[in-house]
């Protein structure tokens, strides 16, 4: 979704949150929360991307449905690295994990 903004100072506001939005990645097949946040898909382009706090809730609600959580969240940034290589799992850090 494009953003316009008459204040700068907004604008600019928005800009730096934006840097510390994470996707969440399924730690098994690899494959990215879709945006409904029921589902998954293979692309970025229709991936939930939100915050980390954004994230802990939804695993906080998941877990108080009974449902597991196979989700870790990734670095927008590197994200498409992650899927172009196709690597299995990230560590904590998000960086590819040696094992």
């Amino acid at each position: 979704m494009i953003e316009t903004f008459s204040d700068k100072k907004v604008q600019a506001l928005a800009n730096k949150q934006a840097k510390d939005k994470v996707r969440l990645r399924h730690s098994t097949t690899g494959e990215l929360l879709h945006m409904s946040g029921e589902g998954l898909t293979k692309s970025s382009t229709y991936a939930w991307l939100g915050f980390r706090h954004q994230a802990e809730e939804l695993q906080r609600r998941a877990k108080r449905q009974g449902k597991g959580w196979p989700f870790q969240p990734i670095h927008r940034d590197l994200i498409e690295d992650c899927l172009q290589a196709n690597q299995p799992d990230l560590d904590a850090d998000n960086t590819p994990s040696l094992s």
